[in-house]
């Protein structure tokens, strides 16, 4: 909202319906690019949208800033492409966006307490923060070994408190 009510402070209201299109930016640029809410669909590659960042207004046919907005089509491609940093490929290897067969589990070893977010962002639901739009995808790192001062307090707690706190299964915890 601080970023909208500096272009704009009256227009900028909590709750207000705005348009950001899904782009892949090739400007090197910082870019977030909002509109106005339109039902219509064919209007929104021709209507004006507002970066935030820097005020500016661009349109996307005639293009007037290098990104490219994703379509249906482009953003099935990406996905049926798409590894899967979740799990392991059937040979035990890392998956690929060419991967196939059934994957495997990836183990998974606690080397520190730290937050990692979610991979959806459900906040732009709810409040009016706009940098729940920009993206923020967890990838998740290499499996590593758990750290010395975190084996010892995991020793402390019970097998059943560490169950209840955390709702994994023994399985997992062991």
């Amino acid at each position: 909202m601080t970023a909208l009510r500096k272009l704009n402070r009256d227009q900028a209201r909590p709750y207000n319906f705005a348009l950001p299109p899904a782009l892949t930016n090739l400007s090197g640029e910082r870019v977030l690019l909002l509109g106005p809410f339109v039902n219509n669909a064919r209007r929104w590659r021709t209507m004006p949208y507002v970066n935030i960042y820097d005020g500016k207004t661009y349109t996307l046919n005639p293009p007037t800033l290098l990104a490219v907005p994703h379509t249906f089509e482009l953003m099935f491609a990406q996905y049926r492409r798409h590894p899967e940093f979740k799990s392991l490929a059937p040979d035990g290897c890392p998956c690929k966006g060419d991967t196939r067969g059934l994957l495997k589990r990836c183990p998974v070893t606690a080397a520190g307490f730290h937050l990692i977010g979610k991979e959806t962002e459900r906040g732009w639901e709810q409040g009016e923060d706009v940098s729940t739009l920009l993206p923020s995808l967890i990838h998740y790192q290499d499996k590593g070994k758990a750290g010395q001062m975190l084996q010892q307090r995991l020793k402390q707690m019970s097998l059943r408190t560490l169950q209840k706190q955390t709702g994994l299964s023994r399985h997992t915890i062991l």
